[in-house]
């Protein structure tokens, strides 16, 4: 069955196809229902058009990819531009509000989305160390986009800054034990910084003074 919209797919081959450049989904996949589920989600997007291409790999077995993205949990995936990690990853499935946030990272990387300027990207380009930023999500959260893309511009301006989507339905036992309660809820570098909504300013001086 298919899980994008026909409407969808024809609106995003029109995105898509304006892309200059290689976009790669690699995905990092263990035997689960949600691995299974995420799969076939970037197996559609793959089939969409011949500039984002979708790559599968193992959680178990292929570690140092794994290591090189930043990533800790299966069933996630990271988006690589002309072969290099850009930073950006989702651990879960971006369905619900987060599917925009998916699209528009990756449209931003294709250099067809918001661009920071000034003061902002002087800020985020400043950062000379590993910043490694989560943020848990709910599909069903209206403010959790606003923050999960601001982070993933953020990312995209400097290497050193990983940020990664968790949805907090599929990894349900470690959001427990984290004891979150409200969405959204970004740890840096393993601290919890913020809980709620947030502007890109804010979240800016989050990232620069971690």
């Amino acid at each position: 069955m298919a899980l994008l919209d026909s409407n969808i797919v024809e609106q995003l081959k029109g995105y898509f196809d304006k892309i200059n450049g290689n976009i790669e989904l690699v995905s990092f996949l263990n035997d689960s229902e949600k691995s299974a589920e995420l799969d076939s989600f970037l197996q559609e997007v793959d089939s969409i058009s011949g500039k984002v291409n979708y790559v599968k790999k193992s959680f178990d077995n292929d570690k140092a990819d794994l290591e090189k993205a930043n990533l800790t949990r299966p069933t996630s995936f990271t988006i690589l531009k002309d072969g290099e990690n850009t930073g950006i990853n989702f651990s879960g499935i971006p369905g619900g509000h987060e599917f925009n946030s998916f699209i528009l990272a990756v449209l931003g990387l294709a250099g067809l989305g918001k661009k920071l300027e000034g003061e902002q990207l002087s800020k985020v380009e400043s950062v000379n160390k590993p910043v490694n930023i989560e943020t848990f999500i709910s599909l069903s959260c209206t403010h959790c986009p606003d923050v999960v893309q601001a982070l993933n511009l953020i990312s995209s301006n400097n290497k050193n800054i990983t940020t990664t989507m968790v949805d907090s339905a599929v990894f349900f036992e470690e959001a427990k034990e984290k004891d979150i309660q409200a969405v959204p809820v970004v740890f840096i570098n393993g601290e919890q910084k913020s809980v709620g909504a947030k502007t890109i300013e804010e979240l800016i001086n989050l990232v620069v003074n971690a």
